[in-house]
This record gives structure tokens, sequence and C-alpha cells, in this order.
């Protein structure tokens, strides 16, 4: 009975052996022995389980695909500019993932491949893909579509039109290098975890701001002082010199601080920057050279600065007086000989107009007015003292004796200050003195004949006619009386 029962038990257990074998060799050659990759296997979170290598590598390839068309998004302040990943050669660096995941449980006995691909299909493994980019490549597109981020500092600017004052925003310099952030641009896509999404791409630049803004403009609103001076019957070419000169001047600007010339904004006085001739002096005389009126363009803006209380820094008074101010409140331009020049002490921008035309000249000042509404400012001339001409006598040989043109009528000399006078709620409360200036005059020029006066002598034909009249007289028997009526008459 015993030995029955040991039989049964072998029986069953050579059937369950057999059983176990032949699922085994089931399993085995349906899910081990196959030219595919296991079940459980991703690439990049891409399951690619009962895939051939063709099958995988396609799949993989249409995901490469895909992130190429994902783009690049530089940033530079508030500005753009995108690019694709393809345009900076994206590429896979590990395609040969595939074949990794094929291979993955197809060596090694079987009972160690068996455990493996059942531990597969329950954990699973997964193989992520690489990528990198072209450097030169990167470098090349990089430049290319950052080069719109490119800036040069510019100061906010501001000019007068319609009687508004328009201003313009400063722009900040903007310098980058586009290589260093190329490069490092290119490490965001070698990197483990980088999603392969677009990416945004903060840009590494240097900024160079704008020393001045338009908020600093923005404080040039109130007159600080105007003056105009007349030009009216002037010569043509002295009238277009007294206009191209305001309009020289015209629309700048002075920072604090800043200094100004108008012999060096004005100058050359030729023909190609806008002069005709016209008079000047000139050693005491009136010539004609090119920039004749200039004179009066730096003198009326001399009359605006002291009104806008700027800091004159270097005036001269004219060789001789001029009509169109009271004495010593003239600016003359001489070369650099004589100029006139200031200085903006203020804590503010000053802009300077110049308008010409009609006969008449006006500069204001414009900026930030800083003194009390109850103070006012006049310029007074005081004549100092007074020298008449003297006269210059030319002797002319050619011109008979007593005889006098005057050629040229003598100035007057003088010498004069001007004073800064300042009063508060119209009392004075300060007299300065500005300036004094010193006038020559100028000789009055005669000319005076010197050629003698010719006495006329009597012709022959006269003592021919007396010889004849006297023997008439001889020969004739008439009375006293009618000798001597015709001697008078023939006299």
């Amino acid at each position: 009975m015993k030995k029955r029962v040991g039989i049964i038990i072998l029986v069953l257990i050579l059937l369950i052996l057999a059983g176990g074998g032949a699922a085994f060799y089931y399993y085995y050659s349906k899910y081990i022995n196959i030219d595919a990759i296991y079940p459980g296997m991703t690439i990049q979170g891409m399951s690619v389980g009962g895939m051939t290598q063709e099958e995988a590598k396609a799949k993989v390839q249409e995901y490469v695909d895909k992130v190429s068309q994902e783009t690049v998004t530089l940033q530079v302040k508030k500005k753009e500019s995108t690019f694709a990943l393809s345009d900076i050669g994206l590429k896979c660096t590990n395609m040969d993932v595939v074949e990794n995941a094929y291979d993955f449980g197809k060596t090694g006995n079987v009972f160690k491949r068996v455990i493996e691909v059942r531990k597969l299909e329950k954990e699973g493994m997964d193989f992520p893909l690489t990528f990198s980019v072209d450097k030169a490549e990167t470098r090349k597109v990089v430049k290319k579509k950052a080069k719109k981020f490119l800036a040069k500092k510019k100061d906010a600017t501001i000019t007068r039109k319609d009687g508004k004052f328009v201003i313009t925003k400063q722009v900040d310099g903007v310098d980058i290098d586009f290589e260093a952030n190329a490069d490092k641009l290119a490490e965001v896509f070698s990197k483990k975890d980088w999603d392969h999404k677009s990416v945004v791409f903060p840009m590494d630049y240097t900024l160079d701001k704008a020393k001045h803004t338009k908020k600093e403009l923005s404080a040039i609103k109130d007159v600080l002082g105007t003056f105009t001076t007349s030009y009216a019957g002037s010569a043509s070419g002295r009238c277009a010199n007294v206009e191209n000169g305001a309009s020289l001047i015209n629309g700048t600007l002075l920072y604090p601080g800043d200094s100004f010339s108008v012999y060096s904004k004005v100058a050359p006085f030729t023909a190609d920057n806008g002069y005709h001739l016209a008079g000047s002096y000139s050693n005491g005389q009136t010539v004609q050279t090119y920039g004749g009126g200039i004179c009066q363009v730096s003198t009326t803006l001399y009359n605006a600065v002291l009104r806008a209380e700027l800091n004159v820094t270097e005036r001269s008074n004219h060789s001789m007086t001029v009509h169109y101010v009271p004495l010593s409140a003239d600016a003359a331009i001489s070369g650099t000989d004589k100029d006139l020049k200031f200085t903006n002490n203020l804590d503010h921008p000053v802009y300077i107009q110049g308008v010409a035309g009609g006969s008449s000249i006006t500069f204001t000042i414009y900026g930030k007015e800083y003194r009390a509404s109850n103070r006012k400012v006049e310029y007074v001339s005081e004549t100092v003292s007074t020298r008449g001409p003297s006269e210059k006598v030319i002797k002319d040989n050619t011109m008979e004796e007593g005889k006098r043109v005057v050629e040229s009528n003598g100035r007057t000399g003088y010498t004069a200050r001007l004073w800064k006078v300042v009063y508060i709620d119209g009392k004075e409360t300060k007299r300065t003195q500005v300036n004094s200036s010193s006038y020559m005059s100028t000789p009055s020029v005669v000319r005076v004949g010197t050629k003698k006066k010719e006495v006329p002598k009597p012709t022959t034909q006269k003592k021919d006619e007396t010889a004849k009249a006297g023997e008439k007289a001889e020969g004739s028997k008439g009375t006293t009386g009618n000798n001597n009526q015709g001697a008078n008459k023939a006299e």
C-alpha cells in the first residue's frame, strides 16, 4: 500500500515538473526568445516594449524631430528674439539607447534572463535621451538674432516747436558678449534637467546708462531771461548773417556746470557756413567781411543771459559804439580775441532759443525758475565820460584854396558802465557793477584845397581891338564925351 502511494506521488511530481517545464518553455518562447524590446522598457518616458529596433528608432527620431521644433527666446530687458532649436543644430547624442533597450535581458543564462524580464515587467526601466547643439551655429545664430538688442547710449533731447517743448526719452547703452551668451545657452541643452521644451533665455548684457534723462529735461518750463534787438534798415547781407547766427545758437542745451562760447558755436565765418559779406568794425573803420553783423547776435544773447542771471565769464565791448543797445550792454565777437562766454551756474539745465526774422532778433533762455516772484532785476547803462571827435585834415592840391569837403564824420568816444539793479517788492535793494567799457572816438576827415587861384590875363584879340579903338579915337573929330563913352564900352 505504501509503495503504491509513493508511486502515485512520484507520478504527480513528474506531471507537475512536466507541466512547469512546458509552461516555462511556452513563456520563454513567447516572451523571452523574441526579436523585440521587452515589455516595461521606455525611452525618455515613451513605451517601446514589443517594438523592434527599427520601430523604436523611428519613434525616438520622431521625438527628436519634435524637440527640434521647440524654440529659444532670447531676452534683453523687455525685448525678445526667437528661433527654432533646429536652427542651432540640435541633435540626440545617445541614439544607441535603442540598441541598449533592445539588448536588455538578451544575454546570460536563461534563468537569469527570465528573472530580469519579469522584473522589468513589474518595475519598468527608462533610458533618457541626451542632446547637444552645434556650438559654432549657436554662436552664429545668437549674434544674428541678438544684434537688435545692441544700443548706443543717448541722452534725452529737447526741442521747442510751435511754442511747446518736445522731449525724447533717453536710451541706455546695451553691449552684449555674443559668444559668451551662446556658449552659456548651448550648455542648457546638454544638462539632464532640461525638459526638452522651449527655452526662454535671459541674456547677460552690460548696461551703459544715459547721463541725462527725460525727467531732468522736464524741469525746463520757465522763461529765465529774454531780450530783443532790431536790425531794421540793415543791408540784406547783414540781415542774413544775423538770422544765420541765431539759427546756429538756437536749441543749445546747457546742463549745470556747462560752459558756452558764442564764437565756437557760430564760427567759421565763411560762405559755406551760411554767411554773407556785410559791414563790420576793423581798426576804427567799417569794412566788408563775411559774418558782418554777428556781434548783434552775441549782444542780444548777452542781454538775455544777464536777465537769466547766468554766470558771464568773458565779454568784450566793441571798439566803437553800436546803435542797437545802450552803452556797455554790447558784447563783441572778433575771432578768438573777443568772445562771449558764460556758464550755467544753476541747479537745472537751461535751453536757449534764438529767433530772427522781420527785422528783429530775440534770444530766450528757458529753465526752472529759482527766484522769488517779488524779486526783479534791471540793467542800467551809465555814461562816465565823453570824448568828442578830433579832425583829420587832408591837404589836396587839386582843390582850390578855400574849398573844404567833409569826407567822413567822426565818432564820439565814451567810457561807460553797466549796473545790475535788484528790486524786492519794487524797492531797490542792491546795485552791482556788471562791467565797464571804453569806446574809441574817431576823427572827422576833412579835405582842404591848397591850389592857388589863377588871375585871368587879357587875350591877344582884346589888345588888338583896344589899339584899333585908340587909333580911331585919335582920328575922330567928335566930342570928348563921345570918345570917353567909346572907350568905356570897349573895356
